[in-house]
């Protein structure tokens, strides 16, 4: 499993989300090829590291993050899933209740970049209408082997209604902008009414009790979609989390 809250959130220290009175949580869904570097962007946003010896994803992982953002703690739950085709009936059913789909293809293989249409629909197909998606160019730091321009990318999103970044999971640049941004959308949709917070298998989007000193870590994942990926384990003897 990608790491859960960060470890300087343990102990007695009370961190700055503590006190704050809106907290939501937003669940975030990963999609695109193998090796595009889905699991490392999730490594470097929530860990800040690089894992270059990751194996691949065996039909989904998760992890958790904070965002404070306009007076507001954010607990941003990413469900990272397998690009394998043979993964792809466990996987669709974490598409429900997302809040943010986003596609990941690989600037230097047109291939992966060629695919993210398929992954678009399956976004638009199984996601909440209210989804909000997202388009993102990993790996820029191989900037002498792109086969994808920047400008392919923004002109695909454009036309599809996507927010659109460049990222390098192995340096980190453009990972936490990303996350940012996503929230700052997220926020503005709150504040306009735009989700019913008190359901998140409608929007992927809720209202979190204040969790307060002593109870940090609580109520931090989505225990609902654990105990789905749990019987998609059994039944399909597949290890989801390891």
């Amino acid at each position: 499993m990608i790491s859960s809250d960060r470890d300087e959130f343990e102990g007695d220290s009370i961190p700055p989300y503590a006190n704050l009175e809106k907290s939501f949580s937003v669940k975030f869904i990963i999609v695109g090829d193998s090796n595009v570097g889905k699991s490392n962007i999730i490594i470097r946003f929530t860990q800040d590291q690089f894992d270059i010896n990751h194996s691949p994803t065996l039909a989904c992982e998760f992890g958790t993050k904070h965002i404070i953002y306009n007076d507001t703690d954010y607990l941003v739950q990413i469900w990272d899933t397998a690009g394998q085709e043979e993964y792809k009936s466990i996987t669709r059913g974490y598409y429900k209740e997302s809040a943010v789909s986003i596609v990941v293809y690989d600037i230097t293989k047109e291939e992966s970049f060629n695919n993210i249409k398929e992954w678009l629909n399956e976004c638009k197909n199984l996601s909440p209408s209210s989804t909000l998606l997202v388009l993102i160019g990993n790996k820029i730091d191989l900037e002498e082997e792109r086969k994808v321009t920047k400008e392919m990318g923004e002109d695909f999103a454009n036309e599809n209604g996507m927010l659109f970044f460049e990222t390098s999971a192995l340096n980190g640049n453009g990972i936490e902008n990303t996350f940012q941004k996503c929230i700052e959308n997220i926020d503005r949709r709150i504040r306009e009414g735009f989700y019913d917070l008190n359901d998140l298998s409608k929007n992927g989007v809720k209202i979190r009790k204040n969790q307060g000193a002593n109870n940090i870590g609580e109520n931090t994942v989505d225990k609902k979609a654990l105990a789905e990926g749990n019987k998609k384990k059994k039944k399909n003897d597949c290890c989801l989390y390891n």
